[in-house]
C-alpha cells in the first residue's frame, strides 16, 4: 500500500493506494422492509399549518427528488434489518456465518447505546465467537468500515470481514412542522428511508479484482450542520435526555458539500492525472460505474456533473425509490445496479463509492468488482 503524499492536495492528501489490490468484495446482500411510503402517505402524517401541508408533497420532489421510501414496522430494530442484508449476502457468497472471523457493524443506528450492536447482530445469527464491533461515521460508516476491513485484511488480522448495517431514519423523522422556516431543518429528515446492507469482505484471489483507493476524510467544524438530537445542549439540561430528533440544516450543508466536492474531484483530476497518466476523458473511459451517497436525487445529478459531465449512464441513483438510507445507501445502490444487470461481483467494472455526510464526511473508494 502507498499514500499518496504530493504536494498541492488537502483532500487527497495520504489517501491510500493498492497497486495490487489486498482485498475484494465477495458478496452483497440488501434487505427493503415491505411499507412503501409516498410523499402524499407521508404529509398525511405531517403536523403543519393546512397551507404548507397542502404543497408539502411536490415541494419534497421538487426539492430532494424524492417520491418514495421503506419503512419498517413498528419494534424492528437496526440489527434486524442488517441480519436479513446479512443472510442474503452470505447466501450469495456461498458460506456459512461459521466461516466470518471479523464482524462489523456500520450505522448511523444502533440498537442500543452499549453493547456494540455487532453483538446483537453476532447473536441473530448464531455465531458464539468472532472479533465483533461497531463503526460509526455518520452516512460514511460503510465506507469508513470497508477502510477497516481492507487493512485488517492487509495487515493479516482478518481473513472474511462481515459488514453489515440497519438504518430506520423512519424513527428519527420529525413531522411536526410550525413554519417555513422549521421545514429548513426538518425537510431533511421526511426523505429518510429504512434498510438493511452487507458485504463481504475477503483477500484478493490475484486476478486484478479488489479495493484500489481509500480516501476518506473529515472537515469536523460543520458538523452542527446535520446531527441527531435536534438539540445539541441535552447533556447539559436537568434531567436531559437524547431527543432523538433528526436535524439538517439542508442549505447550508448542501454549500459545503458543493464546495468540497468541486475541490475534491479537482484534486482527483489532478492525481489521477499524475499518478496514472490520464486526462479527463480517459479517467471518465476508464471509470465504469459512480455508486455515490444518496443524500437526494437532486444532488447526486449535481455530483455527477462534478465526477462525471455527461456521463448519468455511469450513475447510480435510487434516491428517488428509496430516500436517504443513510449508510446502507452505497449497497443498496450497488445492488440495484447489480438486479439491474449492469454490473455484478467479478464483472471487472471498475467503481467508485463516493460518500458525503454529515460531520462533514468526504471520501471515496474505488473497486474493480
Amino acid at each position: 500500500m502507498r499514500r499518496w503524499a504530493e504536494p498541492g492536495y488537502t483532500l487527497l492528501r495520504g489517501m491510500q493506494q493498492w497497486p495490487k489490490p489486498e482485498a475484494r468484495i465477495r458478496a452483497v446482500g440488501v434487505h427493503l422492509p415491505e411499507r412503501v411510503v409516498d410523499n402524499e402517505e407521508l404529509v398525511r402524517a405531517v403536523t403543519a399549518p393546512p397551507a404548507i401541508k397542502a404543497v408539502l408533497p411536490a415541494l419534497i420532489r421538487r426539492m430532494t427528488g424524492c417520491r418514495t421510501r421503506h419503512y419498517a414496522a413498528p419494534g424492528t430494530s437496526p440489527s434486524d434489518l442488517a441480519v436479513h442484508a446479512v443472510r442474503q449476502a452470505l447466501s450469495r457468497g456461498g458460506l456459512v456465518p461459521e466461516e466470518i472471523d471479523t464482524l462489523i457493524f456500520a450505522s448511523t443506528d444502533m440498537d442500543t447505546l452499549e453493547p456494540a450492536t455487532a453483538n446483537i447482530v453476532q447473536q441473530k445469527l448464531g455465531i458464539r465467537v468472532v472479533n465483533s464491533f461497531d463503526v460509526s461515521n455518520a452516512c460514511n460508516s460503510f465506507l469508513q468500515a470497508l477502510n477497516v476491513a481492507t487493512n485488517l485484511i492487509a495487515a493479516g488480522s482478518a481473513e472474511r470481514v462481515l459488514i453489515c448495517s440497519g438504518e430506520i431514519g423512519s424513527y428519527v423523522c420529525n413531522r411536526t412542522v410550525k413554519s417555513m422556516a422549521d421545514l429548513d431543518i426538518k425537510l431533511g429528515g421526511l426523505t429518510l428511508g429504512d434498510g438493511g446492507a452487507a458485504m463481504i469482505v475477503e483477500p484478493a484471489n490475484g486476478d486484478g479484482g479488489g479495493i484500489t483507493e481509500i480516501n476518506l476524510k473529515n472537515l469536523g467544524e460543520h458538523w452542527e450542520l446535520c446531527h441527531v438530537p435536534e438539540t445539541t445542549d441535552w447533556r447539559q439540561r436537568a434531567g436531559g435526555v437524547i431527543h432523538g430528533w433528526f436535524y439538517l440544516k439542508m442549505s447550508a450543508l448542501a454549500n459545503v458539500a458543493k464546495e468540497n466536492t468541486e475541490q475534491y474531484f479537482e484534486e482527483y483530476r489532478n492525481y489521477r492525472r499524475a499518478a496514472h497518466g490520464e486526462d479527463e476523458k480517459a479517467l471518465y473511459a476508464n471509470l465504469d460505474l459512480v455508486v455515490p451517497h444518496q443524500i437526494s436525487r437532486r444532488f447526486v445529478e449535481w455530483i455527477t456533473r462534478s465526477i462525471a459531465p455527461n456521463q448519468l449512464h455511469k450513475v447510480a441513483i435510487t434516491a428517488h425509490h428509496y430516500g436517504n438510507t443513510a449508510s446502507t445507501a452505497i449497497p443498496l445502490a450497488l445492488d440495484r445496479l447489480i438486479q439491474e444487470k449492469r454490473t455484478d461481483i467479478g464483472s471487472g467494472h471498475s467503481a467508485m463509492f463516493y460518500g458525503a455526510a454529515s460531520g462533514f464526511s468526504i471520501g471515496h473508494l474505488r473497486v474493480v468488482l
